[in-house]
């Protein structure tokens, strides 16, 4: 398994459901690109991404593990830069697999199994990530899915939650990160943002004043945080396109003991 794909095109798995919506993944990084639902799209792919093997794909789904945001090993993990081997697959489902290789080990030295389940239902994209310690020695991480929606423009948008109020948050855009209090439940983007919000879990709603209903991003298993960011300005990355809400494990690591697994459920209800 190598680190880098080929600059080629990049092998994909396409689900699809009696309704005719449907959604895209492909095994580098086990990304899901695009999920489209009633004719609307609701992922978004930055338009500097590299579809070509040569980085990580910036857009839709990507994964953050066993790292979330800089720290001992390369920014994010090394779960996205490489390629999962697609275990199960129908034409609604697929269960991706990942295993310790000899790049991982050379950074995170822990043996363990990674299952990611995407699938396609009548209302929702459903998505499971599993962590499991396979080998003799306890691991801890963290983990988020950098989801990437796609939305109207920044200024037409909120998020809600009702954990949003009072809650705390990290923001990553002060030097050095300070931790700040949360005055409501509804987040709207004006700056540069890159904000953890801890505890912030359950139904997140993006609301988009262009869209007829807001879309829920349901974290009903697992994900105990809320990360938000927006390059606010940046115009290469396509800031006024899409908005960050991630089902994160930032805050807290996991920690997992020899046998033990963890799991996390992101559901997507347009």
């Amino acid at each position: 398994m190598s680190s880098v794909a080929p600059a080629t095109e990049l092998a994909s798995v396409t689900l699809s459901n009696a309704a005719g919506d449907s959604a895209k993944i492909y095994t580098l990084g086990a990304c899901v690109t695009s999920y489209i639902k009633g004719g609307t799209d609701v992922l978004m792919v930055r338009p500097d991404a590299k579809m070509d093997g040569s980085k990580p794909i910036s857009g839709g789904i990507p994964h953050c593990f066993p790292q979330f945001g800089p720290g001992a090993i390369q920014q994010h993990g090394f779960a996205r830069n490489l390629d999962w081997e697609v275990a199960e697959q129908s034409e609604s489902s697929v269960v991706f697999r990942l295993t310790e290789n000899e790049y991982t080990l050379a950074m995170w030295p822990y043996a363990f199994e990674a299952k990611y389940t995407v699938s396609l239902t009548a209302e929702a994209l459903k998505t499971e990530f599993t962590v499991t310690n396979t080998g003799d020695k306890s691991f801890d991480f963290t983990a988020a899915l950098h989801t990437y929606w796609s939305i109207s423009a920044v200024s037409n948008i909120k998020i809600t939650s009702a954990d949003f109020a009072g809650s705390k948050f990290l923001d990553k855009t002060l030097s050095p990160p300070a931790e700040t209090a949360c005055p409501s439940s509804e987040i709207t983007i004006s700056k540069e943002t890159d904000s953890v919000y801890a505890g912030v879990s359950g139904d997140v709603l993006l609301v988009d004043s262009e869209r007829a209903r807001p879309l829920t991003i349901r974290n009903a298993l697992g994900w105990s945080d809320t990360v938000i960011w927006n390059p606010y300005g940046d115009e290469g990355m396509g800031f006024d396109s899409f908005v960050c809400v991630e089902s994160a494990q930032a805050a807290t690591p996991v920690a997992l003991a020899p046998g033990e697994y963890w799991t996390g459920a992101m559901d997507v209800v347009p």
